[in-house]
């Protein structure tokens, strides 16, 4: 019989990197009664939380894109000039 074991650690994000087909091959290897629960659990989980909403994108002025960025002081020239560069060449901006 398969076991989901998740080991948690205490930080704020819980992250864990694993494939879809991965995942559903451990699902599948529970006994019903562990999948039983498994389902409870995320159904109860789930209950009362909206769908994701999609917000449109909203265009912003390049120079104003570029200069957040100088303003975090976390970023150097060169990337600066790389991300200015880039987004001129993007689509959204053609």
């Amino acid at each position: 019989m398969g076991k989901i074991l998740v080991k948690e650690t205490i930080t704020k994000e819980r992250e864990i990197e694993i494939t879809v087909d991965t995942l559903l091959a451990l699902i599948d290897d529970l006994a019903l009664k562990e999948k039983t629960e498994l389902f409870k659990k995320l159904s109860s989980a789930l209950k009362g939380k909206k769908p994701l909403e999609l917000m449109p994108f909203k265009k912003d002025r390049i120079e104003n894109i570029i200069s957040d960025f100088a303003d975090t002081n976390l970023y150097e020239e060169n990337f600066l000039r790389d991300l200015e560069e880039g987004l001129k060449r993007s689509s959204i901006y053609k």
